[in-house]
Protein backbone atom coordinates (compact mmCIF):
# COMPACT_ATOMS: atom_id res chain seq x y z
CA UNK A 1 0.00 0.00 0.00
CA UNK A 2 1.56 3.47 -0.88
CA UNK A 3 2.01 6.21 1.66
CA UNK A 4 1.21 9.84 1.40
CA UNK A 5 2.09 12.57 3.55
CA UNK A 6 -0.28 14.27 6.29
CA UNK A 7 -1.49 17.66 4.87
CA UNK A 8 -1.30 19.30 8.01
CA UNK A 9 1.43 17.78 10.01
CA UNK A 10 3.34 16.10 6.96
CA UNK A 11 3.69 12.48 8.91
CA UNK A 12 3.31 9.70 6.80
CA UNK A 13 -0.29 7.88 6.38
CA UNK A 14 -1.09 4.70 4.38
CA UNK A 15 -3.18 5.65 1.90
CA UNK A 16 -6.04 4.30 2.84
CA UNK A 17 -6.19 6.21 5.93
CA UNK A 18 -6.89 9.51 4.49
CA UNK A 19 -10.52 8.59 3.54
CA UNK A 20 -12.55 12.05 3.46
CA UNK A 21 -10.15 13.60 4.95
CA UNK A 22 -8.45 15.37 2.21
CA UNK A 23 -4.99 13.88 3.15
CA UNK A 24 -4.86 14.63 6.76
CA UNK A 25 -3.65 12.50 9.01
CA UNK A 26 -6.33 10.19 11.27
CA UNK A 27 -4.84 12.34 14.44
CA UNK A 28 -4.87 15.83 12.93
CA UNK A 29 -7.93 15.19 11.15
CA UNK A 30 -9.91 14.11 14.48
CA UNK A 31 -8.47 17.28 16.35
CA UNK A 32 -9.21 19.89 13.55
CA UNK A 33 -12.69 18.58 13.63
CA UNK A 34 -13.26 19.62 17.13
CA UNK A 35 -12.08 23.31 16.23
CA UNK A 36 -16.01 24.76 15.37
CA UNK A 37 -16.50 23.70 19.56
CA UNK A 38 -13.99 25.50 21.03
CA UNK A 39 -14.59 28.66 22.76
CA UNK A 40 -12.85 32.03 21.70
CA UNK A 41 -10.20 31.84 24.49
CA UNK A 42 -9.24 27.60 23.80
CA UNK A 43 -9.04 29.24 20.15
CA UNK A 44 -6.35 31.70 20.91
CA UNK A 45 -4.47 28.52 22.41
CA UNK A 46 -3.43 27.28 18.98
CA UNK A 47 -0.61 27.13 17.44
CA UNK A 48 -2.41 28.15 13.66
CA UNK A 49 -4.93 30.75 13.13
CA UNK A 50 -8.05 30.37 12.99
CA UNK A 51 -11.21 32.62 11.31
CA UNK A 52 -14.72 31.62 11.79
CA UNK A 53 -17.10 33.09 9.51
CA UNK A 54 -20.86 34.03 8.87
CA UNK A 55 -22.17 32.25 6.14
CA UNK A 56 -21.78 35.78 4.21
CA UNK A 57 -18.21 36.56 5.11
CA UNK A 58 -19.03 38.46 8.12
CA UNK A 59 -15.97 37.41 10.80
CA UNK A 60 -17.36 35.98 13.75
CA UNK A 61 -13.84 35.33 15.59
CA UNK A 62 -10.20 35.88 15.06
CA UNK A 63 -7.46 34.05 17.02
CA UNK A 64 -4.14 35.09 18.51
CA UNK A 65 -2.17 33.24 15.88
CA UNK A 66 -4.23 34.62 12.92
CA UNK A 67 -3.53 37.90 14.34
CA UNK A 68 0.37 37.23 14.13
CA UNK A 69 0.08 35.63 10.76
CA UNK A 70 -1.89 38.53 9.09
CA UNK A 71 -0.41 41.26 11.29
CA UNK A 72 -4.01 42.36 12.58
CA UNK A 73 -5.84 42.91 15.68
CA UNK A 74 -8.76 40.76 16.48
CA UNK A 75 -10.74 44.22 17.47
CA UNK A 76 -10.24 45.23 14.20
CA UNK A 77 -11.52 42.27 12.06
CA UNK A 78 -14.51 41.57 14.17
CA UNK A 79 -18.04 42.32 12.33
CA UNK A 80 -16.23 42.96 9.14
CA UNK A 81 -16.72 41.95 5.64
CA UNK A 82 -13.76 38.69 5.06
CA UNK A 83 -13.67 38.77 1.19
CA UNK A 84 -14.29 43.09 1.01
CA UNK A 85 -12.65 44.46 4.02
CA UNK A 86 -10.27 42.31 5.92
CA UNK A 87 -8.71 40.21 2.73
CA UNK A 88 -9.71 41.37 -0.40
CA UNK A 89 -7.07 39.39 -1.78
CA UNK A 90 -9.39 36.17 -0.69
CA UNK A 91 -12.34 37.72 -2.84
CA UNK A 92 -11.43 35.27 -5.58
CA UNK A 93 -12.76 31.77 -6.80
CA UNK A 94 -9.73 30.10 -5.63
CA UNK A 95 -10.72 31.17 -2.00
CA UNK A 96 -14.25 33.14 -1.54
CA UNK A 97 -15.77 30.73 -4.73
CA UNK A 98 -14.54 27.13 -2.43
CA UNK A 99 -15.89 29.11 0.60
CA UNK A 100 -19.26 29.61 -1.13
CA UNK A 101 -19.72 25.88 -1.99
CA UNK A 102 -18.43 24.62 1.06
CA UNK A 103 -20.83 26.46 2.91
CA UNK A 104 -23.44 25.05 0.56
CA UNK A 105 -22.18 21.87 0.63
CA UNK A 106 -22.80 18.31 2.46
CA UNK A 107 -18.66 17.88 2.82
CA UNK A 108 -17.71 17.62 6.65
CA UNK A 109 -14.35 19.92 5.11
CA UNK A 110 -11.94 21.34 2.35
CA UNK A 111 -8.17 21.79 2.59
CA UNK A 112 -6.86 23.56 -0.11
CA UNK A 113 -3.60 25.96 -0.61
CA UNK A 114 -3.39 29.87 -0.92
CA UNK A 115 -1.06 32.55 -1.15
CA UNK A 116 -2.12 35.66 0.91
CA UNK A 117 -0.89 39.09 -0.63
CA UNK A 118 -0.01 40.91 2.37
CA UNK A 119 2.16 44.03 2.45
CA UNK A 120 5.32 42.65 3.65
CA UNK A 121 5.27 40.02 0.80
CA UNK A 122 3.30 36.99 0.00
CA UNK A 123 2.46 34.08 2.44
CA UNK A 124 1.37 30.73 1.11
CA UNK A 125 -1.12 28.73 3.67
CA UNK A 126 -2.64 25.64 4.31
CA UNK A 127 -6.38 26.36 4.64
CA UNK A 128 -9.08 23.97 6.26
CA UNK A 129 -12.69 24.58 6.09
CA UNK A 130 -14.87 22.93 8.57
CA UNK A 131 -18.60 23.70 9.36
CA UNK A 132 -19.94 25.71 12.08
CA UNK A 133 -23.48 26.14 12.90
CA UNK A 134 -23.17 29.81 12.77
CA UNK A 135 -21.13 29.93 8.98
CA UNK A 136 -17.64 28.37 8.71
CA UNK A 137 -14.35 27.86 10.20
CA UNK A 138 -10.98 29.15 8.39
CA UNK A 139 -7.89 26.75 10.15
CA UNK A 140 -4.88 28.68 8.84
CA UNK A 141 -1.73 27.10 8.76
CA UNK A 142 1.41 29.09 6.91
CA UNK A 143 3.74 26.57 4.87
CA UNK A 144 7.29 27.16 5.13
Amino acid sequence: MAEVLCAWCGSWIREGEIDHSHGICPACYRRLRGIPDLSEAELDELPFGVIVLAGDGLVLAYNRAEEELAGRRSQDVIGRNFFTEVAPCTSVQAFQGQFTAFCQGPEPSRTFQFTFRFPAGPVKVQILFLHKAVGCVVVVRRLG
